[in-house]
């Protein structure tokens, strides 16, 4: 499938680790060169699409100290010009058990202005960093997972811990709340858990993943979607998880990634997608729950439908280093994807998408002349064939 997608895109002068996209739309891009003298800084930076001038607009920015780590993953706040973000203090603190890694950040019109910090990882070693970070959908609670196997759920804004860190064992890799945001899914390579969000307890555990076909797996992305037609936020908390749950598989052999969504009444599959032969390196859900989009390491960036997993959109070599974090835009018109390479893509994405027979005709009508020509062919190899009999 080819490109048709509008594309503008922001030389962000640094590596870009994470991506968030605010109530508003305001986009967040954290990153850096992390600590040292690399020369590069560590920022988190605030803009705006401009559409008109097709462009991101730089509109505030935090440096932060270059003794420190640069920012690896972001939440924004679902209802207020708020973000938490993780960046490890120096090894020094890191080393004494004082790594307060959790920064909280308020976005005004032409500053971000910092605010409260609190630790999230338990790990002394400044090798360990936090990976995901998430929001419960009321803005009330954080939750983030780190490296080293410590899960950490906070309460919004004090960053105050909602009960004590929860040892996974392992690295969690991702972390998302349920539409109710009473139960929270942690995803470690070998694990699933779900959990409540209220003390941890458990729920649910999936173990063994595996393919279809039986291929030793891990679990990368775990993300809750909401229940079509449901709030939008949670009012009231539900007697067990809901909505749909969405899972990316990477093949440990390295030689297949899959999509899995799951009927969490249930626990069923309820569709699977092969998304290709290379690891799927970053993933998002859109707030509507009506896309999703991955990127894989072969650099493909591709955008389904969230409902049947069916592929709306393919773009090859859409960076020319690895794809690290993606991002939907406000009302799912715009698709924001972040390098290693300091390139940040703004895809502007269609108001309706074709459907598959209207997708089919259109290919054929791009592709008549070449249809043509193989009818002729085979028109004249089957006239050649007649003619010597």
């Amino acid at each position: 499938m080819n490109a048709r997608l509008e594309r503008y895109t922001l030389a962000a002068g640094f590596p870009i680790a994470c991506i968030g996209v605010g109530p508003s739309g305001e986009v967040v891009l954290g990153g850096g060169g992390g600590p040292g003298r690399s020369g590069v800084q560590n920022k988190l930076g605030v803009y705006a699409i401009d559409d008109k001038k097709k462009e991101l607009r730089l509109v505030c920015e935090s440096v932060l100290s270059s003794d420190e780590d640069a920012p690896t993953c972001l939440a924004m706040h679902p209802k207020e010009r708020a973000l938490v973000c993780s960046a490890n203090r120096g090894a020094a603190q890191i080393a004494k058990g004082a790594n307060s890694n959790w920064r909280l950040f308020t976005l005004g019109k032409r500053a971000v202005k910092a605010g409260a910090t609190a630790k999230s990882i338990c790990s002394t070693s400044d090798v360990d960093y936090q990976r995901c970070i998430a929001f419960s959908p009321s803005g009330g609670l954080v939750a983030g997972g780190s490296t080293d196997g410590t899960l950490a759920v906070a309460h919004y804004p004090s960053l105050r811990p909602a009960f004590p860190f929860v040892d996974a064992v392992s690295e969690i890799n991702d972390v998302s709340f349920d539409a109710s945001g009473a139960y929270l899914a942690a995803a470690t390579d070998t694990e699933l858990r779900v959990l409540s969000a209220k003390d941890a307890s458990l729920i649910k555990a999936i173990d063994d993943p595996h393919t279809s076909g039986g291929t030793s797996a891990v679990f990368r992305f775990a993300r809750f979607g909401p229940i079509a037609g449901a709030a939008k936020e949670d009012t009231k908390a539900a007697d067990a998880p809901t909505g749909v749950l969405y899972t990316v598989l990477n093949a440990r052999t390295r030689k297949g990634a899959y999509i899995l969504k799951w009927d969490v009444a249930s626990w069923t599959r309820t569709a699977t997608r092969y998304a290709g032969t290379s690891p799927i390196t970053a993933f998002a859900l859109s707030r509507s729950g009506d896309l999703l989009a991955f990127a894989t390491a072969s650099l493909h960036l591709v955008v389904c439908d969230a409902h049947s997993l069916r592929v709306l959109e393919r773009v090859r070599a859409a960076h020319g280093f690895a794809i690290t974090a993606l991002a939907f835009g406000a009302g799912d018109r715009h698709l924001i994807s972040g390098s290693a390479d300091e390139s940040c893509h703004v895809y502007v994405l269609p108001a309706a998408w074709p459907t598959p027979m209207a997708h089919t005709l259109a290919l054929a009508r791009a592709h008549m002349s070449t249809i043509a020509i193989v009818l002729v062919v085979l028109v004249a190899i089957v006239l050649a064939l007649l003619l010597r009999s």
